[in-house]
């Protein structure tokens, strides 16, 4: 079994396909987590509709400084 993290700043479109592939059995993983740089970013509330933790950390740096 593969145990994930999923980094997420938007609506979570592909921890959503990720979720069902699992409880489709077509994926062996877990998802451990899901962190989002956003606090109001749509994947945090999909992961914990889900019972995944979710978290949000504070990034001080833009797009363009990385």
């Amino acid at each position: 079994m593969i145990k994930l993290a999923i980094l997420g700043s938007t609506r979570g479109t592909s921890l959503q396909a990720i979720v069902d592939a699992i409880a489709a059995h077509k994926l062996d993983a877990q998802i451990k987590l899901v962190i989002s740089n956003k606090p109001d970013a749509y994947i945090l509330e999909r992961a914990q509709s889900h019972g995944i933790p979710a978290y949000y950390i504070e990034c001080k740096k833009t797009r363009e400084e990385f």
